[in-house]
């Protein structure tokens, strides 16, 4: 992972649910864990990074960050005021150094 390919500002953010015990988006809150530095790629870089695996198929987007121990496929991260469903966490060419982020974009009046 080279340090001039990762200029894009992320936001990955985790759901936390509200005392309620409700689980739908309204009764919980969407809480920033990091704020990292993101290389995004383009759909043929996400096949490189990946190989052959069916999930480079299903996403829209993908974003390659230093590695992190803790991100969760049930986060979502933002760039910028687009908003994205993570959709697979998976380990970059030179694992324990970097993450691929498959993601899906959410629509913007979608908080889930």
């Amino acid at each position: 992972m080279r340090a001039g390919k990762i200029s894009r500002r992320i936001v990955l953010q985790s759901f936390t649910a509200g005392t309620t015990g409700d689980p739908s988006p309204a009764a919980g809150t969407w809480t920033t864990v990091a704020t990292v530095w993101a290389e995004r790629l383009d759909p043929k870089g996400i096949e490189r990074a990946v190989g052959s695996m069916v999930q480079a198929a299903e996403a829209t987007q993908g974003y390659s960050i230093r590695y992190r121990s803790d991100v969760d496929p049930t986060w979502r991260l933002k760039d910028g005021s687009e908003i994205w469903r993570i959709e697979a966490v998976l380990p970059g060419q030179t694992r324990d150094r970097e993450l691929i982020l498959l993601v899906k974009r959410l629509d913007p009046d979608d908080e889930a």
